[in-house]
Order: structure tokens, then sequence, then C-alpha cells
């Protein structure tokens, strides 16, 4: 047989432990040798053991996202685009299942934030939201430090000719920015990124958790979410003692989101007692 034939090789395929059948597999031989292609007939595709490999362990640049620090709230250009470039915005929490969900809505609907703004230029730009009750009490619930940045990927789900966008609060990626002076910068600062502890040593879900639907229902309010209720605003840290923080090279990365938050709480209990004198 020459090298520009083309053969069949007769093999086994075992689907299964219990059935086992003849398959034929086509392939093309080349003058270099190389097989350009191998075709195989299967009855179904049998994705178990697999991971679903997370999108946030690969670039970001055009995902739909929203970014969060202690007193704003900005959705990045895409996730407006995705809503066809709405103004007003709803934003929905589920405190049990730990998800967010923004949800297009008019300008006089009820809990309506302005999400987006029309430049000078006339072009549609997304727009940060100051909302510092709001981020206190989301970073309280979920236990984030203060001084991070909270970065979320965000999954569009579709309803007829609805629209909303649904963010996993578990799958947050914080950011810190650690104090780390040299000799020569004494004021130098690392961006410091962390990854929730139940990604390690996994690339994703599973393919069966991965097709569970996020959100059962679009009929108004989702199941298990609630309106945003923002609560007394507490007062800023100060910033000379948490950038302080983080100096000594022996402190561990928790070690510092303790300290930094132990401050926090020292200073909202402080507020608390003024207010009551």
């Amino acid at each position: 047989m020459s090298e520009t034939d083309e053969f069949i090789i007769e093999q086994e395929i075992i689907l299964d432990e219990k059935q086992v059948i003849s398959q034929e597999l086509f392939t093309k031989a080349t003058r270099s040798g190389m097989i350009e292609y191998i075709e195989r007939d299967v009855e179904k595709f049998d994705f178990e053991g697999f991971e679903v490999v997370r999108r946030e362990l690969f670039s970001k640049a055009n995902c739909p996202a929203v970014t969060l620090k202690y007193g704003s709230v900005l959705f990045n250009i895409r996730a407006v685009r995705k809503l066809d470039e709405c103004m007003f915005v709803q934003i929905l929490i589920n405190k049990d299942v730990k998800r967010m969900i923004v949800n297009p809505c008019s300008e006089d609907a009820k809990g309506a934030i302005q999400w987006s703004r029309i430049d000078k230029r006339g072009k549609v730009v997304s727009r940060e939201i100051r909302a510092k009750p709001f981020t206190a009490q989301l970073y309280e619930d979920m236990n984030w430090s203060f001084s991070g940045t909270i970065k979320m990927l965000g999954t569009l789900l579709k309803c007829g000719g609805e629209k909303i966008f649904v963010f996993d609060l578990n799958n947050a990626e914080k950011y810190l920015r650690i104090a780390a002076p040299t000799a020569e910068n004494p004021n130098r600062y690392e961006r410091v990124p962390l990854m929730p502890s139940h990604w390690e040593n996994r690339y994703g879900e599973s393919y069966e958790d991965s097709i569970e639907p996020l959100v059962k229902t679009f009929e108004d309010v989702p199941d298990g979410f609630v309106k945003v209720i923002l609560p007394p605003v507490p007062s800023k840290r100060p910033k000379s003692e948490v950038d302080n923080i983080g100096l000594d090279a022996g402190a561990s990365i928790n070690d510092i989101e303790q300290a930094k938050d132990d401050i926090l709480t020292e200073n909202i209990e402080e507020v608390a007692v003024d207010e009551s004198n």
C-alpha cells in the first residue's frame, strides 16, 4: 500500500462496560506520513469525569464583568452592550445561593439604578455607581475584606424577549493592595490576586453541574431573590492605619485581611456609640 492510498482500520470501541461494537475508523495518509483526520461515530457523547474549565482562568478582556470596591460598583461596557445598552437596571440578591441578578428596567421602576451614560461623543459608556451602603452590607455578608477589590464574570440568560445577567458571588475573585516596600522604593505596593478556596486543584465544575440552570424563573422577582435594602453608611476606614498593615514581611495574607477587618469593625462600633450618645 502506497503512502497516498486510503486505508481502513477495524477497531473495537468500548462504549461502556457491557457493550462492545465494531467501528470503522477512516484515515487518510499524506506524503509525509502524517494522518489528516480520524473520524468516529458514537451513539452519544460521554463527559463523565470531565470539568468545564472556568472562564476566569483565561483572559477576561471581552467578558461581561462587574468590579466592586468598598463604596462603588462598576459594570464593564461589555455587560452594558449585552443588555442592549439600557440605561437603568435593578440589582437583586439571593443570600441563600449567593447570586446577584442585574435586570434591565425603566428609569421610573422601583429600585432603578443608572449603570450607563452617554459621553460627550454620544457613545454609551458604563457609569460608576456610588454605593457605599450596598457594598458595606455585601462585603459583610460575604465576609470579604473591605480593603479588597472584587471582580466577577456574568452569565447572560435569555427567556423570550427578556435578558438578565447572573453573577455568582461564590466565584468572586479578590485583589488586595499589599504593602511590599523595597530598598529602592519604600512606598511600593503589590496587587495580589486571590481565588476562592474551592477552586484549588480544580479546573472548574463537572460537566453535569455546569448545565444546571442558574435561575429557574423570570416571572417578576426570581425565586429566592430579594431586592437590595441599603443599611446605614459605615465610617470610612483610616487610610494611614490600613496602609501600614502588611509592612511586616512575616505577615500572611489572612493575617492582613483580619487586621484590616478588625480596624473597620472598631471604627463602625465607635460611630455607633457616638450616635447613641
